[in-house]
């Protein structure tokens, strides 16, 4: 009995000894392995977060993404404003040029609304801040009231203060034209064009003596308009006489100012066309224009 004895303990400590052993073995393993698992999860993220980052976009290309958001926004403003501003602008109402024939092939026109002239500095200074045209061109104007109201000679006549003959008046047709000539000298957009009118009649011979008639006042009364240079109410100038004179064939009368220079001129093209202004290269350009359009037209 007592030979068996340490042989027993001996076999038991053995069997504790390895039981601890392959414990710590297997906690070495399982650590081992946890490591592993820990290190590829880490892994496994980092990997994630770097194609997060990608899909995200660097700081540099987050800026331009802004900016190129706020660029796009703000043309989407600007062009809904300008679409909109544009609809205002076709959906205005146009002035409608009735019973007005233009006599002349002309360069550019433009409507001016009258609404407010009572006299012919004012007629004066739209006429002057309507920008003429080059050398040798011819821009007309086409006289309204309110937009749309067509205004006939008379009416125009009366709203500059103008004051013919009531038996010219009564000769005149419905049908006019103003505008202005600029002179081959004169640079675009200079207020130094000059202004010419065109009047219609229906009686020759009655509109012809009642201009005779009118020569007696017809300076005083469209000086300012034609920008004639007259700084004394009462100079001599409006009492003197016209002459006749040939422009491009045609019988004109010129009235001369006090140092011998033309100052107004007015002429008959034709049985039905009367002309005035206060240039002769004007009235020239006219004329030619005149006779050109009637020679087309027949």
């Amino acid at each position: 009995m007592d030979e068996n004895q340490p042989q027993q303990n001996t076999e038991k400590n053995i069997k504790v000894l390895r039981t601890y052993t392959s414990d710590m073995a297997d906690a070495i393993r399982t650590n081992e392995v946890s490591v592993i698992k820990i290190a590829l999860a880490e892994k496994e993220k980092r990997e994630r977060e770097e194609v997060y980052k990608e899909a995200e976009g660097t700081n540099t290309s987050k800026t331009f993404l802004i900016i190129g958001g706020v660029v796009l926004i703000t043309l989407a403003v600007v062009g809904s404003y300008f679409l909109i501003r544009q609809k205002n602008i076709n959906d205005a109402p146009v002035a409608t040029i009735k019973n007005i024939d233009t006599f002349i092939a002309f360069d550019a026109y433009q409507n001016i609304d009258i609404s407010n002239v009572t006299n012919t500095n004012d007629m004066s200074n739209i006429i002057k801040q309507t920008p003429s045209l080059g050398g040798g061109l011819i821009k007309v104007l086409f006289p309204t009231k309110n937009t749309n109201e067509t205004v006939t000679s008379n009416k125009f006549l009366s709203a500059l203060g103008i004051n013919p003959p009531g038996a010219l008046t009564r000769s005149l047709s419905d049908k006019y034209l103003i505008g202005k000539y600029s002179n081959t000298n004169i640079t675009p957009g200079s207020d130094n064009a000059t202004v010419f009118i065109i009047l219609e009649n229906k009686d020759y011979n009655l509109t012809y003596a009642s201009t005779l008639d009118w020569e007696k006042s017809l300076l005083r009364d469209v000086y300012v308009l034609f920008n004639i240079n007259i700084t004394d109410p009462d100079s001599l100038v409006f009492y003197k006489q016209w002459q006749d004179i040939v422009v491009n064939n045609k019988d004109a009368r010129v009235l001369y100012g006090e140092n011998g220079e033309a100052i107004l001129y007015y002429v008959f093209v034709n049985k039905n066309t009367f002309v005035l202004t206060s240039n002769i290269e004007t009235l020239k350009e006219i004329i030619t224009r005149l006779i050109t359009k009637n020679a087309t037209s027949v």
